[in-house]
């Protein structure tokens, strides 16, 4: 949203071998700020990683973030509908474009676990839903892309690479394919 700046600090880590975003300040015009505290989702996360091994679970989920962000590529794309071997033929050559190492695609998932444990940390955090509704008729259109935005970052921070690019690449490559 344009009228929502956010900066980012990181951390090392440990549990999840990695460089970890530790909390968000988001500025809104008006000079309203306030952080936004990761604690919960990294808990969160922890708690998955602990109940397998984490080099699976890491794995499982930078497929499912990778997956997920080429699906969503596919379905921005707005073009006629396509079977499976049209997605894998699309994931392979974004995959290729990215320069994705070692990347596996789904053509079924939707949303990666990361992203769903953000969105739920974030909705349950009052002091931003409030400022949401107060500042944006579209305040859960407004959380659907904080939430992208945060999730980014995490994925970034597990994987040690950047996902950004995949949707548009993805619709460029949808559209080339179609």
């Amino acid at each position: 949203y344009s009228d929502i700046t956010i900066k980012a600090s990181t951390y090392v880590c440990e549990e999840l071998c990695c460089l970890f975003p530790e909390r968000l300040l988001l500025s809104l015009s008006g000079g309203i700020t306030f952080p936004v505290d990761l604690k919960n989702i990294k808990e969160t996360l922890i708690a998955m990683a602990e109940k397998g091994n984490l080099c699976d679970w890491k794995e499982q989920e930078r497929k499912a973030a990778i997956s997920s962000r080429i699906n969503l590529g596919i379905a921005q794309a707005d073009v006629p509908p396509i079977d499976d071997a049209i997605k894998n033929k699309i994931a392979a050559k974004v995959i290729e474009n990215t320069n994705l190492k070692n990347a596996a695609f789904e053509p079924n998932y939707a949303q990666s676990s990361v992203t769903q444990i953000v969105y739920s940390c974030l909705f349950k955090n009052e002091i931003l839903m409030n400022m949401l509704e107060e500042s944006s008729f579209h305040g859960l259109l407004c959380l659907n892309e904080l939430t992208e935005y945060v999730a980014l970052q995490v994925h970034n921070s597990l994987f040690s690479e950047d996902l950004s690019s995949l949707v548009e690449t993805t619709k460029n490559e949808a559209h080339h394919q179609s």
